[in-house]
């Protein structure tokens, strides 16, 4: 027996080894803004836990693994110190996170997808006198009461699911062109998506959503009603698909409304769709992203998120704010990466823009909590109501197309069905020009840079080369116009008389040295240039300055963009970082 002591002895010791291992907790790979990282370590740290170091960082986006329990305290941790939802992209693999920080500092194309015209009113009109308060309201309470949470991983965010896409097949009436299904993902909780089919564009794509998921950053055995975050969005888009469906609105294009899932930690459904469509090759030309409309927390009616937006496009929607609801005002807003899923559409490169309900640090207090109720709010959609408004007038516009006994509009054309027209360079103006007169002229690709510095051909780019650029600084650190577009309001042909928006896309350094003066000459064989306006970009990088004027007579006309650092308002210069370019068109 004493031999075989220590062997009994070893047995026992050794036993737990041939047990079965406790199963590994999954680790998913995210992608977060490198300003949110300290943030996030100290909300971990306070905790007794530790957020792993990125496993490559470029461009402002860090790539990290983390487990997939610790989502919901990162996302708790985004909201609490920087005010997002979620603040950070989860991501499939981590093949997947490395790409889309690769994604973030890569230059985008600057070619637009569309024209952005206003000149759906008859049928935009129609739909926009049906909206109803009280629907808007009858729907956050039924998604902020019926359950006690919407979390993407219960049972109660499925069943959710599954009561907004019997509301949603409710409202399509059986109607062909429409439908209204499930985009499933690997957790319980589905997106909803209903689809109108355009009429003579259906493989362009316009889409509004909000995320349907909610979340109680106490933990998830606590009611997370999210009545504003994000009932409200869904809602608002509910209510923009009723009152489609009651005027008979038949879009040109195809539109799409989609209610994501998992929002709430790291973007899950919406990303997932939006990759979808990006590797189907779907052109998505807008999104419209609702999340959070009915708190009235700042002075203003919208605040207009800039990053991860596309900034034509922001504008576009801000200048359907002020053509069908005057007298509502709206500002400019950050919010930081990943913040909401119109980050997601960014990411997949299609262009997205997000109204928010206030500026960020105006926003409702209560989300994330139990307090997140229609009863905190009021008891009211009032304020859902401008927000289910603009996105009748998104879709109306975006999409065309024609309600019931109206007439549908030009789709990014004067009648004749095309986009507007890239210009070519002209050996004899030395310029960009359009020599047919269309809805527009676009410089596409031929401005961009500055003189030596980047890609630009045939530099300077002015009249007769009469101005030349500044030679200072690296291409795409300081100043540079990398773009010019001109097109009519009407979506009509450029003709005398007609109001025409002037696009610029900038690379801005400075936000109060900077300066984009913009001109036009009536004849651009001999111009005289007269000043439209002088600009100063929101912020720094990439940038879309746009303008209006009114054409005057001459059949070969010309704008001309100088964007420049410090000096004066002036048609040339000789500033060492200033860059001017001309663009010439045919005018009818």
């Amino acid at each position: 027996m004493r031999k075989l002591g220590p062997i009994a002895v070893w047995l026992a010791c050794a036993t737990p080894a041939f047990a079965e291992a406790p199963a590994k907790e999954k680790e998913v790979w995210i992608t977060i803004g490198t300003d949110a990282l300290e943030p996030a370590r100290a909300s971990f740290r306070n905790q007794g836990l530790t957020l792993p170091a990125p496993a490559l960082e470029k461009g402002g986006v860090a790539a990290l693994r983390v487990r997939e329990s610790h989502l919901e305290k990162l996302a708790e941790a985004m909201h609490d110190k920087l005010n997002r939802c979620a603040g950070f992209i989860a991501h499939d693999t981590e093949e997947k996170a490395r790409a889309a920080v690769e994604g973030s500092s890569a230059p985008r194309s600057l070619a637009s997808l569309v024209s952005y015209t206003v000149n759906n009113a008859p049928s935009v009109n129609a739909m926009l006198s049906g909206v109803q308060e009280l629907n808007i309201r009858n729907t956050i309470n039924s998604l902020s009461t019926n359950w006690t949470t919407r979390r993407y991983n219960l049972q109660s965010g499925a069943d959710a699911a599954t009561w907004l896409k019997s509301q949603w097949t409710t409202i399509a009436n059986g109607r062909t062109d429409v439908s209204v299904a499930f985009f499933t993902h690997t957790w319980l909780q589905p997106s909803v998506v209903a689809t109108i089919t355009g009429t003579t564009h259906p493989n362009e794509v316009v889409v509004i959503g909000g995320h349907l998921d909610s979340i109680n950053g106490s933990g998830s055995s606590y009611a997370a009603p999210g009545a504003d975050d994000d009932a409200s969005g869904v809602a608002s888009l509910t209510e923009a698909f009723r009152v489609a469906m009651a005027n008979g609105y038949k879009p040109a294009r195809t539109v799409k409304f989609m209610a994501y899932a998992a929002e709430e930690v790291g973007l899950y459904g919406s990303s997932a769709i939006a990759n979808w469509h990006r590797d189907n090759l779907v052109n998505v030309v807008g999104v419209l992203q609702l999340d959070m409309t009915n708190y009235k927390g700042s002075s203003y009616d919208f605040g207009m998120v800039t990053d991860n937006t596309n900034a034509e496009q922001n504008t576009f929607v801000t200048n359907l704010i002020s053509t069908y609801q005057p007298g509502l005002t709206w500002t400019n807003i950050s919010c930081g990466y990943g913040c909401s899923d119109h980050a997601s559409w960014h990411s997949a490169g299609f262009p997205a823009s997000m109204p928010f309900e206030a500026t960020m640090s105006t926003d409702n207090p209560q989300i994330h909590t139990t307090g997140d109720t229609l009863t905190y709010m009021g008891g009211t959609a009032a304020n859902s109501v401008k927000f289910a408004k603009l996105a009748v007038s998104f879709l109306g516009e975006l999409a065309k197309g024609a309600t019931t006994g109206n007439t549908p509009p030009p789709v990014d054309s004067g009648g004749g069905g095309g986009t507007v027209p890239t210009a070519t360079f002209d050996a004899t103006l030395k310029a960009p020009r359009c020599t047919t007169a269309g809805v527009g002229c676009d410089s596409g690709t031929l401005l961009n840079g500055r003189g030596g510095l980047g890609p630009e051909v045939n530099k300077p780019n002015t009249i007769n080369a009469s101005c030349a650029d500044g030679a200072s600084g690296t291409y795409h650190t300081d100043e540079s116009n990398d773009r010019l577009k001109v097109a009519t309001t009407d979506g009509t042909n450029l003709a005398a008389g007609k109001q025409v928006t002037v696009t610029a896309t900038v690379w801005a350094y400075s936000t109060t040295a900077d300066t984009l003066d913009l001109y036009y000459a009536a004849n651009a064989s001999s111009p005289t240039w007269t000043l439209i306006g002088s600009y100063k970009p929101s912020g720094t990088g990439a940038r879309t300055i746009s303008a209006t004027y009114t054409l005057p007579s001459g059949s070969t006309q010309a704008v001309r963009a100088r964007f420049r650092y410090n000096g004066t308002a002036g048609a040339c210069s000789t500033g060492s970082y200033d860059d001017h370019d001309d663009l010439i068109f045919a005018v009818q």
